[in-house]
């Protein structure tokens, strides 16, 4: 079958998801493409609106044979959006008999948009999967989408499709929700890939084909494990690992050798001059692992690469070994300076001391610290909570402070929370950002003190650079400014990012500079 996997624009970072599944269907013998959605200006978002939408109508795929429309083509008062326009015509030129959608909450709106357009002028089955759809199963519910994957899809995905064409009736297929002659089939989840080792390489040049300045940029991420054992109520894994309760074990880890092995495939075949590990927690794992992996690497690879850490699981015996490798920064979750609330709002159980003390483990070798930090909590005291959190960040003195605003994400504990609290209502009408660093969603006491958190969330990383400006942060944060600071954020960040931590390699200069300038603009777009 002829398959296309869509996604939004990514900033700088491959969708591990996407090159997996393709991966996997390739293996099948299934034909392959990735589409982007693109991030436009404000301005062109602005002068589309006004645009006609008129496009004609086909019926969803629902056991027919195959046909592929194209009515827009021959109806010339159609006209597409000019941001699903290379996916418009990837589907006219490719002719997919299934789109499969990658979503975060906060991009569903595009994707559920752009999906009716091309249901209107196509046939096609649609599928969305990732975070969106497995903690909001009503999607299934909206015109349009015939099926949504509730969980990993490495296996369920491609049994799926082997049914599909084969004719055979798919209703029944674990991990998915599915509209079939008429009828939504709410089927249970499978297990969980227990092994990792047998999955194959990510398809990376899937994505580069949709998206060729992620080939270009020399910083690339790899995945090394799947599974968090923390309750963290902020985070989708509390209530992933309890709906896969029974279906297999958590955390799961690839042998250090296949990793490797990874590594040196994609420096192989693509620029490489930075590795970075998007696991969840990349300290936490089995015994023996951390000091395997890191002499291969050393030996092998010999690249300067990064990590996550949660501060209790660190071990100095492994951050030595680590940085031995190469190992030159580390992401770590502070989440909140105010041990209550990170306790009682988070249940992060981990105290400040722990992190202060993982603090000296990293400083004691040289590896810089990314905080990771949270702002705008579901509190009666709210600004005062977040100046313990920039000021537990001034102790920290990490390479970069990095603030977020608090997201009731569906499906998390911290929602519940929010809307037992107060702070937050949901309803049909919720909107979420596909950033959570412009504005929060939660209700707060009145308008000023909103605006004095979100100002705070967008100061709090240049104070603490500069922490002479620590005793006037009330007044700065009092000042109507708040979409001035979210310019000097990214400024900031971006800053911190391309210059502190990884600056772009001289030779690499003229190549990457404009990528990661249309980043920057694109992150302002989003936001």
């Amino acid at each position: 079958m002829k398959v296309l996997l869509v996604c939004k624009e990514m900033i700088a970072y491959e969708r591990t998801a996407i090159m997996l599944l393709s991966s996997n269907l390739k293996k099948e013998g299934h034909q392959v493409k990735a589409a982007m959605i693109k991030n436009p200006s404000a301005a062109k978002k602005s002068k589309q609106s006004h645009k006609t939408k008129s496009l004609l109508h086909s019926d969803a795929y629902e056991g027919k044979p195959f046909t592929f429309t194209d009515s827009a083509q021959n109806n010339n008062n159609s006209v597409v959006p000019e941001i699903y326009d290379n996916v418009y015509k990837i589907v006219k030129d490719f002719r997919p008999e299934l789109i499969g959608y990658s979503v975060m909450t906060g991009e569903h709106y595009e994707v559920l948009k752009l999906n009716k357009i091309l249901k209107k002028n196509f046939n096609f089955i649609s599928v969305m999967g990732g975070p969106h759809p497995t903690f909001n199963k009503q999607v299934i519910e909206e015109d349009g989408i015939d099926a949504i994957c509730i969980g990993e899809g490495d296996n369920s995905f491609p049994e799926f499709i082997r049914k599909i064409e084969k004719g055979e009736d798919y209703s029944s297929t674990k991990t998915f929700h599915i509209k079939y002659k008429g009828k939504i089939y709410r089927n249970p989840l499978g297990n969980l890939v227990s092994d990792l080792n047998e999955l194959p390489f990510p398809d990376r040049q899937i994505l580069y084909d949709a998206d060729p300045n992620l080939a270009a940029v020399g910083t690339k991420s790899f995945v090394s494990a799947r599974g968090c054992p923390y309750k963290c109520s902020y985070c989708f894994n509390k209530q992933y690992n309890d709906n896969y309760k029974g279906l297999g074990q958590i955390l799961r880890v690839r042998s250090p050798e296949l990793v490797i092995k990874e590594i040196e495939d994609v420096r192989a075949r693509y620029p490489l001059d930075t590795v970075t590990f998007t696991d969840d927690i990349f300290t936490l794992r089995p015994p023996g692992w951390i000091k395997e992996f890191s002499k291969l690497y050393k030996k092998r690879i010999g690249l300067p690469f990064n990590c996550s850490a949660r501060a209790s699981s660190v071990k100095e015996q492994d951050i030595k070994d680590l940085k031995k490798a190469g190992l030159t920064h580390v992401w770590m979750g502070v989440e909140c300076g105010d041990e209550k609330a990170a306790n009682k709002i988070f249940l992060r159980g981990t105290g400040n001391d722990t992190i202060l003390k993982a603090t000296q483990c990293f400083n004691k070798y040289g590896v810089k610290i990314i905080s990771l930090n949270i702002m705008g909590l579901p509190v009666d005291n709210a600004f005062e909570v977040d100046l313990r959190t920039l000021d537990l960040n001034l102790k920290i003195k990490p390479a970069v402070a990095s603030f977020g605003l608090l997201y009731p994400f569906p499906g998390t504990a911290v929602a519940k929370m929010a809307i037992a609290s107060g702070h937050f209502v949901e309803d049909k009408n919720t909107v979420y950002l596909e950033s959570n660093k412009r504005s929060s969603m939660l209700t707060f006491k009145s308008k000023k003190e909103k605006m004095m958190v979100e100002n705070l969330q967008k100061l709090a990383g240049i104070v603490v650079d500069f922490p002479f400006l620590r005793f006037i942060v009330p007044f700065l944060c009092s000042l109507p400014f708040t979409k001035f600071y979210h310019f000097l954020f990214y400024l900031h960040l971006g800053y911190c990012h391309k210059i502190r931590l990884s600056p772009i390699k001289f030779r690499n200069i003229i190549k990457e500079f404009p990528i990661f300038f249309g980043y920057f603009k694109t992150l302002i777009s989003k936001t």
